[in-house]
């Protein structure tokens, strides 16, 4: 059994057994399901986008990357086009 102290801020720090089992990393969300008969059970939502987007294949570029001054003129377009539309 492991256990750990609630703070008078209502906090506690999860011991490092509990860590372990869950696999718990920085950023991962803890969910709480209660039982009927007053049981909490603890399990771990882990993964990020990042580490979800980095595990899919890369999908090879097929068109060369774009200079900052080509990036720059089709920002100034779109913002131009939006304005037109937003005009009575």
């Amino acid at each position: 059994m492991t256990r750990s102290t609630l703070t008078s801020k209502h906090q506690t720090t999860i011991p490092k057994s509990v860590i372990e089992a869950l696999k718990l990393r920085p950023s991962d969300q803890l969910i709480y399901e209660f039982e009927a008969d007053g049981r909490v059970l603890l399990s771990a939502k882990t993964g990020t986008f990042a580490s979800v987007a980095a595990s899919l294949p890369r999908k090879p570029k097929t068109t060369p990357a774009k200079s900052v001054d080509e990036m720059k003129t089709a920002v100034k377009s779109m913002a131009r086009k939006r304005l037109e539309r937003a005009k009575p």
